[in-house]
């Protein structure tokens, strides 16, 4: 007796049980779930280049990618255009076995791949329990790819055929001959140096006496203020939204999109306690379809109606700007390079980009003199821009971030975004995402896009990085990657989607 209790200790875990604890989709399930599925399910060994989903075929099952990878592709005409590729962990097939409906796309393995294959015949002989929790995960997953599907009709990540691709940049190339005649001076249309503002030393407050805080009194002041500035071309864009029934939810939900605060509010009330939902929302838009059109509309309207009693950076408008343009497009380079590394998280990774500087909205409410010294040249010549808010402020916009994102409840891998994003290194999860951000700020500071004049933007080399640690470290593939080579060609694909990346703001 003794022995065999012995061995069952030391008996080591089902390797295949171990890898669905891995996996977003099955993350609900306990082992005794696990197992049941894996005594219910098949195995396949496919070789590359196999087809396992035809398109406008109608069997209904799911698959599990264990090991490989493969093509999600769509027949357009006599080509085909590929969809994106999936790694292991991903899942495919959700719809179609939910309900009798053709494939929209076929799937086909790029390498050597294990599958694991479940038929809802299968799952029909599995306990309640199981089969609700399937269901559960499957309409979670549709909602997901309903969000996606609004970004992707809004532009982001638009897949075009090759002939379609060539006329649009044929296009952008009229387009930047174009705005190369357009006056200098011309209104609405700001140009990146335009925002930088030079201001002499006497139009400026006086630079604010060193001071310090405790973390724990630091961290009671930003929490009792949730009443942060607001965008006012924003504001103006969103009233039309907010009588009456809105039709255009995808627009609304991206104009939501373009404001820190206003993003960061929509996402508090969606996952408030009163909704009591089981997976964090993420999105703008799966907070429209959580808690409804008309009561996000209402959280808006508050919200300007607070947020108009600000001005942010002491009113240098053209300060504020910086800091809202700035957001924005490192919202748009962080979804543009998770894109191009292949990176699939449930987060949305455009939000914690945009999300990623929302300390300094609060730390500029308790000291109003400070930011406006970015305008100074020389002002951040000797010490960073982290190390002179710790010393003029008492606590850094990252922290301050990180407690800000705290108390209104957002998803953790924002706080981590928040918290991190100077210090990559130090981050202990979410590791993704926060190299992804890190990363981006760092492309956008490089183009100029900075809060301030250029010359108090950090200084730190993009290929120096501990980001790219972190994104070896968790997508294997990247691993072989020459960093140099990917930085010189994510930098053409920037010279490619940048009219896209801020040609639609008027910030």
């Amino acid at each position: 007796m003794a022995t065999s209790q012995k061995a069952s200790k030391n008996e080591k875990p089902d390797p295949r049980l171990v890898f669905l604890k891995k996996i977003a989709f099955f993350t609900p399930f306990d082992d005794h779930e696990l197992k049941q599925l894996l005594s219910l399910s098949r195995w396949l060994k496919v070789p590359p280049f196999t087809h396992i989903i035809k398109e406008n075929t109608t069997d209904r099952v799911l698959y599990i990618l264990v090991y490989g990878t493969v093509s999600v592709f769509k027949t357009v005409g006599d080509g085909e255009v590929e969809l994106s590729t999936l790694s292991p962990g991903a899942t495919f097939g959700e719809m179609a076995m939910i309900a009798e409906t053709k494939r929209t796309a076929g799937v086909r393995t790029l390498t050597d791949a294990y599958i694991l294959m479940v038929e809802p015949e299968i799952l029909n002989h599995a306990n309640v329990f199981l089969q609700l929790k399937f269901y559960k995960r499957f309409c979670e997953i549709l909602v997901q790819r309903l969000v996606d599907a609004n970004k992707k009709m809004a532009g982001a990540g638009k897949v075009e055929p090759a002939a379609v691709q060539k006329v649009e940049k044929k296009k952008a190339v009229s387009e930047k001959i174009k705005a190369k005649r357009l006056p200098v001076d011309k209104p609405q249309q700001p140009s990146e140096s335009s925002l930088q503002l030079v201001v002499s030393a006497s139009e400026l407050p006086a630079i604010p006496l060193p001071r310090t805080v405790a973390k724990s009194r630091m961290q009671r002041r930003v929490q009792s203020n949730l009443e942060l500035a607001i965008n006012p071309a924003v504001s103006s864009l969103l009233a039309s939204f907010l009588v009456g029934d809105c039709e255009d939810t995808r627009r609304f939900s991206e104009l939501i999109g373009l404001d820190p605060f206003l993003a960061a509010k929509v996402l508090q009330v969606a996952n408030s306690s009163f909704y009591r939902r089981s997976t964090e929302v993420s999105s703008v838009a799966h907070a429209l379809v959580t808690v409804g059109i008309k009561n996000v509309q209402e959280v808006v309207s508050e919200e300007l109606e607070k947020g108009g009693r600000h001005d942010a950076f002491s009113g240098f408008n053209h300060l504020a700007r910086s800091f809202w343009r700035h957001s924005v497009v490192v919202g748009r380079i962080a979804e543009l390079l998770a894109e191009v590394v292949r990176v699939h998280t449930y987060e949305d990774i455009y939000l914690a980009g945009l999300l990623h500087d929302i300390g300094m909205l609060s730390l500029d409410l308790q000291e109003p003199d400070f930011y406006p010294q970015l305008q100074r040249v020389g002002f951040l010549d000797s010490i960073s821009l982290c190390e002179a808010e710790y010393q003029y402020m008492g606590a850094d916009h990252c922290q301050v971030g990180y407690y800000l994102a705290e108390k209104m409840g957002l998803p953790k891998a924002f706080l981590d975004a928040a918290k991190f994003h100077h210090h990559p290194e130090r981050a202990k999860e979410h590791l993704l995402i926060v190299a992804l951000v890190a990363l981006a700020e760092l492309f956008a500071v490089q183009r100029g896009i900075v809060v301030g004049c250029t010359e108090n933007a950090a200084k730190t080399s993009i290929d120096e990085s501990f980001a790219w640690i972190l994104l070896t470290e968790q997508q294997k593939a990247f691993m072989n990657v020459d960093v140099g080579g990917f930085i010189h060609e994510f930098q053409q694909e920037l010279d490619r989607s940048w009219a896209n990346i801020v040609g639609d703001m008027s910030l």
